[in-house]
């Protein structure tokens, strides 16, 4: 991608971030990137197709920030705590990548219907992909004999998924300024980390 070109991208994350799709004006990303409004359009042909480009930009930004072989695998707990601390370091150092991210989930249902489509399989294509990788670990993990890989398997990612799904009905549901305002959700999520590799029932004396 040419400097103008990458620079116009950045320019767009960060206004659509803040602003969100529909308040983000092409005239303020082209005058904040010091091009002509003309040139904006030439690299990206419509305010959709730059939209677009800055999601995938940005979640393949992020993606390659984890560093997956450097994962805990010695439990499920410590496995979610190390990426969530991860998550944290990540929103503070790619705030507009994060926030973006954010701002999609809060108001997918107000964007154009083919947007919303293009966006959301993306989003399931590297969903699905951190799940294989969770997998990979998961399978390193030291199980107890009477479990197979793919029985823990499959309920962690059940488990991984629902999460997935409150975490996205919470910012669907209500404005989202920071990542502090899913700590009820991370509290929660902890306490069925220790259930999973713990269980509930009382050891039998």
């Amino acid at each position: 991608m040419e400097e103008k070109a990458e620079k116009i991208l950045k320019v767009a994350t960060q206004e659509f971030a803040t602003s969100g799709y529909h308040r983000t004006k092409m005239e303020t990303i082209a005058e904040k990137a010091e091009v002509s409004k003309g040139l904006v359009f030439h690299y990206f042909k419509s305010k959709k197709k730059l939209y677009t480009t800055a999601i995938t930009v940005a979640i393949e930004t992020l993606q390659a920030l984890f560093d997956y072989d450097k994962f805990p695998k010695d439990s499920l707990l410590s496995l979610f705590e190390y990426s969530l601390a991860l998550k944290f370091s990540i929103a503070k150092s790619h705030e507009f990548e994060m926030g973006l991210m954010i701002e999609v989930y809060s108001h997918l249902e107000t964007l154009p219907p083919d947007l919303q489509k293009d966006i959301m399989a993306y989003i399931e294509d590297t969903t699905q992909t951190s799940y294989r990788i969770i997998a990979s670990i998961i399978r390193q993990m030291p199980i107890k004999e009477e479990f197979t890989e793919e029985e823990v398997v499959k309920l962690v990612l059940m488990v991984f998924n629902q999460i997935e799904l409150e975490a996205k009905a919470k910012m669907q549901h209500e404005p989202i300024s920071d990542l502090s305002q899913f700590d009820e959700l991370i509290k929660e999520t902890s306490q069925q980390m220790k259930i999973l590799e713990q269980g509930f029932l009382k050891k039998s004396n």
